[in-house]
């Protein structure tokens, strides 16, 4: 889903210290012709460490880096991330139909096709072309550290990277082609941290109704209101037009029950040994049109929702009491998640669009709220502060 993009001039980033004084030649370079052998320069200003942001499943994404960008500008989120000094660098992501830069003008050179994600395919594959990506900025810049922040289905993807980068294959398990992929492993390539906001961690009835409305439509209607089910109807183009494969993960009942063979089970001991923050919004919880949710549905008397993914799925936690069907009930793998998981809910919605949907104003959005914002802000920086890793310098 596209966010709401801040229009600004591309800003060269000018680097002060004296082991990177062309820099500023480099980045200019590089933002109209693509990198140049000296470029570790830029990499070297903050210590070899990236942010990367994995955006949402069903639109096209362009790849920006922390000096250029499409005409359109950045998502606010990103803007904000980018003017704190942050070097952030966004995923690019293609549907079946459409490449990453779709509609846009101005973007900066894309990288190869192989390093970018379906954002209509499944978690594994995409996970495997971003680690891919990851692999392409070690080799063209140098970078080798990466905080990952993922939006919506973007948070499951940013998962699958890290099981990527953690699964070391046998002698002989790939073709002796070149692949980025397999250059970030050899590359000792790391992943300390990873921020998911508003992603359908445990799947989301919207997504049940969108494979199948004539079944699910009235069923999640009278248990989590009529105002939620309705973002599962706008979602059943995507299924039905965009050949969507992470629909199917994405419903509730991929995540209700064991499955030895599931998306969940998969994902047992991935995130060990990363920082994990988890952001939801639970506007709809309180408005929505939820008013007629049953009054035992929730401690707080209402389910909670950012008005297409429950809180439960975005905290990737149990329901409180049994959920209403669809799910009926949710199943958390043992070691699924780390220890030390944090959570932090917002008063906002899943996107600009439902914000469009339901007459809101556009801060509600979670993408554009100052409050959501300004606390994924403070939270990268508090990391990179507590390993002393630099800052580019603002411009």
């Amino acid at each position: 889903m596209r966010h709401d993009a801040v229009r600004r001039p591309i800003r060269f980033l000018f680097l002060g210290a004296l082991t990177v004084l062309g820099a500023v030649a480099i980045a200019g370079a590089i933002g109209v012709a693509g990198a140049s052998a000296s470029s570790s320069a830029l990499a070297a200003a903050t210590g070899g460490r990236a942010v990367i942001v994995i955006e949402g499943g069903g639109s096209t994404h362009p790849f920006t880096t922390p000096w250029a960008s499409c005409d359109d500008g950045r998502p606010s989120y990103i803007q904000e991330l980018v003017d704190s000094g942050l070097p952030v660098f966004t995923a690019p992501g293609y549907g079946n139909a459409s490449t990453s830069t779709d509609r846009r003008t101005g973007c900066p050179p894309q990288p190869p096709l192989a390093v970018q994600w379906n954002t209509s395919g499944y978690p594994t594959q995409a996970g495997q072309a971003v680690l891919g990506l990851l692999g392409y900025l070690h080799a063209t810049y140098g970078y080798r550290t990466f905080d990952l922040i993922g939006y919506s289905y973007g948070g499951l993807v940013a998962r699958a990277t890290i099981a990527a980068l953690k699964e070391r294959p046998a002698a002989g398990a790939f073709a002796p082609g070149f692949s980025y992929a397999t250059a970030a492993q050899r590359a000792d390539v790391r992943i300390p941290s990873l921020i998911t906001i508003n992603s359908p961690h445990l799947g989301s009835p919207t997504y049940d109704i969108a494979g199948d409305p004539r079944t699910y439509f009235r069923l999640v209607a009278s248990a989590w209101g009529k105002q939620f089910a309705s973002a599962g109807k706008g979602l059943v183009p995507y299924e039905r037009d965009g050949g969507a494969g992470s629909i199917h993960v994405l419903e509730t009942a991929a995540h209700a029950k064991a499955n030895p063979t599931g998306w969940d089970e998969s994902q047992v001991g991935v995130l060990d040994g990363v920082k994990v923050t988890l952001m939801a919004g639970d506007y709809c919880g309180r408005s929505c049109g939820d008013a007629t949710t049953p009054p035992d549905a929730s401690p707080t008397g209402r389910l909670r929702t950012d008005g297409t993914v429950p809180v439960y799925s975005q905290l990737m936690q149990a329901c409180p009491r049994a959920c209403p069907a669809p799910p009926g009930s949710v199943y958390l793998p043992p070691g699924m998640l780390p220890k030390g998981v944090v959570r932090k809910t917002f008063p906002t919605v899943h996107s600009r669009y439902d914000a469009l949907r339901l007459g809101l104003p556009a801060p509600l959005s979670v993408a554009s709220n100052p409050e959501a914002i300004a606390y994924l802000r403070e939270t990268l920086l508090a990391r990179w502060r507590a390993v002393k890793a630099p800052l580019l310098p603002r411009p």
